[in-house]
């Protein structure tokens, strides 16, 4: 066998020529995309392309869908989002009024209420959603212990009202100006609040508020409680969701001696609106007539959680507490109210009252922080006197060592 080892027809002595020039162009072009790596990326990765930012439109569309969902806070967060992209739509800013109204927000719902009608004066929707705003914000200054501010709010919001009347008579613009007058308790006012709400029923006898502010004229005016409880459950027929409905019908239950459907309503409207700290508060004080300090506590500090300052739910927590000889903590809580009201006055005299005589009830030692207290509650004529007479007196015998 043959076997044939032919010579290489060239020399072995390196890479061939076009490999060489292969790895040259790759080095050159390698040192290309290092020293210009953002020209090569721009080129090679395409631009992405942002999508349109969401309009004011797509946020109301959201405020919309959160506001049926029941996210009340979201829906307002969306509402002011697109109020700040277009301020031009006063749809927008009504809208956003009344979910603050609901969401116990008035201070906010007043500064947008001014904007709106600023932007258009002519819009009787704008005038009642400022109307509904100031009302809200009374019944905070209220339960504050404000009186005196809370009454200026209500005329303001009847003001608003007439506003609303003058471009467009309509049957919520005459029961907010109806709201507007008797909330403030005058007796010479009440019979043209009562005028306000008969138009306004006239116009619309579904009308829920001016069921709720006729039952308030029958019930202040004339306490015919019978003809206010009908004009609630009237109101309740036609919306079954608001909340003052129930409030205002348990009191007028209380004044007629039933006290037990009082809580039964008082609960009717915890349903509805579970962060009412009104509705809490009314329950309080029924069981504080019941004798149930237990029951009155636990409902009394639901009030001020959900509401710290409200005065009357401090005030009525502590009067459980001093029931129970809780002393340090009537002090706390009623401390609390007597800060809130500020002065006090024939309505609010027995919660000083009941903080001097705590005070006393903890320790004698503290008749220098009573004797004051006591000393304003014998500048009003109210209930309250004859305690703040023996708290006094107590203090007396202490100092000077009397049995």
């Amino acid at each position: 066998m043959v076997i044939k080892n032919k010579p290489p027809r060239y020399p072995r002595r390196g890479p061939s020529c076009s490999l060489v020039l292969v790895a040259i162009a790759i080095i050159t072009a390698s040192g290309y995309v290092m020293a210009n790596r953002e020209t090569v990326r721009e080129a090679i990765i395409p631009t992405p392309v942002p999508s349109p930012s969401p309009s004011a439109t797509d946020y109301a569309i959201l405020a919309s869908l959160s506001e049926e969902d029941g996210d009340y806070d979201q829906a307002i967060d969306y509402y002011q989002t697109a109020i700040r992209l277009d301020a031009t739509k006063p749809e927008l800013f009504i809208r956003l009024i009344d979910l603050l109204v609901r969401e116990q927000r008035p201070e906010d719902a007043l500064r947008t209420a001014e904007q709106v009608t600023i932007l258009t004066p002519d819009n009787d929707r704008a005038w009642l959603a400022m109307a509904a705003a100031y009302i809200a914000n009374g019944d905070r200054l209220l339960n504050k212990g404000d009186g005196v501010e809370a009454d200026l709010e209500y005329d303001k919001a009847a003001n608003a009202a007439e506003r609303a009347l003058a471009i467009n008579e309509t049957s919520l613009a005459y029961a907010y100006a109806a709201g507007g007058i008797v909330l403030q308790q005058n007796a010479e006012m009440y019979e043209q609040a009562q005028i306000y709400a008969d138009n306004a029923l006239v116009l619309d006898p579904n009308n829920a508020i001016a069921r709720l502010y006729m039952g308030k004229v029958f019930e202040l005016q004339q306490a015919d409680y019978a003809a206010a409880i009908e004009q609630y459950q009237l109101g309740i027929e036609s919306d079954p969701t608001l909340a003052d409905l129930y409030i205002e019908l348990a009191f007028n239950y209380y004044a007629t001696g039933d006290t037990a459907r009082a809580i039964n309503s008082f609960e009717d409207a915890v349903a509805v609106d579970p962060d009412n700290a009104a509705a809490y508060d009314g329950i309080a004080f029924m069981y504080l007539q019941l004798g149930q300090d237990a029951l009155a506590i636990e409902n009394g500090l639901e009030a001020v959680r959900l509401d710290p300052d409200m005065a009357r739910a401090h005030g009525r927590l502590g009067q459980a507490y001093f029931r129970q000889f809780n002393y340090p903590k009537a002090i706390e809580e009623l401390e609390t109210a007597v800060e809130l009201y500020g002065e006090v006055t024939n309505v609010n005299a027995p919660f000083f009252s009941m903080l001097g005589q705590s005070y006393i009830r903890n320790s004698l030692n503290e008749c220098p922080q009573a004797v004051p207290i006591f000393q304003e509650v014998l500048t009003v004529n109210s209930l309250a006197t004859a305690d703040a007479e023996e708290g006094i007196e107590e203090c007396r015998r202490s100092n000077i060592g009397l049995p």
